[in-house]
């Protein structure tokens, strides 16, 4: 198998491993707590650091099983590849999650969003009428959280350019060159 053919079939492996660890990290949240990663602001960030670590250690692992090197762009194919993966599977985990598994979560999310705002905001110490109008200006949230056709593609597309921009900087970091020997003594013979 040559090596595209391999970093191809590699990557499409680890991306639906990395897709199914996803789920379950989602799941495992949204039963501890359905609305928690919508009202948690440092829990997104801690599932982003975990998740960038995983990245690192499957480019490492795709690494090693091709050969131990490769280029920036076979390596950004290989996490082009996940994150294709990892956004599509993310949009079919969402909208199943909101139509079969708890169609209510839209709107129990939109509630807690609203009143995790209305809380941080009364800490800044804004009026009543201040906070009201912020949160008017902020939309229906319940129509945002809807898995919609708009708000999927939106989310898939968002989802690509970010992991787009992470496969980017994985792939910079992560190329290796293969070292180049110079023969200098005669062949002897």
């Amino acid at each position: 198998m040559d090596k595209s053919a391999l970093i191809s079939k590699l990557s499409l492996k680890y991306g639906f491993i990395l897709a199914a660890v996803s789920v379950v990290i989602s799941l495992t949240l949204h039963f501890i707590n359905p609305v928690m990663l919508y009202t948690n602001f440092a829990l997104p960030f801690i599932i982003l650091i975990i998740f960038i670590v995983l990245l690192v250690f499957v480019g490492i692992t795709i690494r090693k099983e091709i050969g131990g090197f490769w280029t920036f762009g076979e390596a950004f194919k290989s996490y082009l590849i996940i994150a294709l993966i990892l956004a599509l599977v993310s949009v079919l985990y969402n909208v199943l999650l909101m139509t079969v598994i708890d169609p209510d979560l839209p709107s129990k999310a939109a509630a807690a969003i609203g009143d995790s705002q209305r809380a941080m905001m009364e800490k800044f110490g804004m009026a009543s009428e201040q906070i009201d109008e912020a949160l008017e200006k902020a939309g229906n949230m319940e129509e945002k959280l809807a898995p919609t056709f708009k708000n999927s593609f939106t989310s898939f597309g968002v989802s690509l350019a970010m992991y787009g921009v992470l496969s980017l900087i994985l792939a910079a970091i992560l190329k290796k060159k293969e070292p180049t020997t110079f023969n200098t003594f005669p062949n002897e013979g």
